[in-house]
């Protein structure tokens, strides 16, 4: 976005660099969780418009290569209006799905939003949890407005959902990382 390059950088953090100089990036800013958190920063998602006044990216951490057992990932929604200390402000996890806090199995939880959005509300794949909508106009406390649970590939016992992203027409597409996309369609844009 403009001269910044947001990086998600597995479990070394996330990184925001300047690029006005494309051919030497200098780091703005870095924070990691990991290895307080054992799952991998998979996307870094800033957000174009202020929300409350501020600046906010949304991070997802992916719910594969853990570090050790833990209960499913979730998505992080930072305070970047002072760039370089990037502030973890509020997390979303899909309700019900992180019941006791006890380890689960990979593929459970987050996976990416959608770099494709309308407004404040993002779609997120969510592995097993297939299509979440999220609303971030509150940076402070995510909601969902809404979801959508694939079937599961043949042979499968859960959906694998993976990439998603919309449509200038608002249509949604999931993909499943095994197989199959679904096409949705939604009134959570307004």
């Amino acid at each position: 976005m403009g001269n910044r390059l947001y990086v998600s950088y597995w479990h070394h953090g996330l990184f925001i660099l300047d690029i006005s100089d494309m051919s030497r990036p200098k780091v703005v800013a870095h924070t990691n969780t990991s290895p307080a958190f054992p799952h991998p920063t998979h996307t870094c998602l800033p957000i174009p418009q202020s929300l409350k006044g501020r600046r906010i990216m949304v991070v997802a951490d992916e719910d594969v290569a853990k570090l050790r057992p833990s209960p499913p990932s979730f998505t992080w929604i930072y305070d970047i209006t002072v760039e370089q200390m990037p502030l973890p402000i509020a997390t979303f996890q899909v309700p019900g799905l992180d019941v006791d806090g006890s380890p689960q199995a990979a593929m459970s939880g987050c996976h990416q939003p959608s770099e494709r959005f309308n407004g404040t509300v993002i779609p997120f794949a969510w592995f097993a949890q297939g299509l979440r909508l999220v609303d971030i106009a509150d940076p402070f406390a995510p909601r969902e407005l809404g979801h959508f649970l694939p079937d599961p590939a043949e042979g499968e016992d859960r959906p694998s959902s993976n990439d998603v992203t919309i449509d200038d027409r608002g249509l949604i597409y999931l993909v499943d990382r095994i197989r199959g996309v679904d096409i949705i369609e939604t009134n959570a844009f307004g």
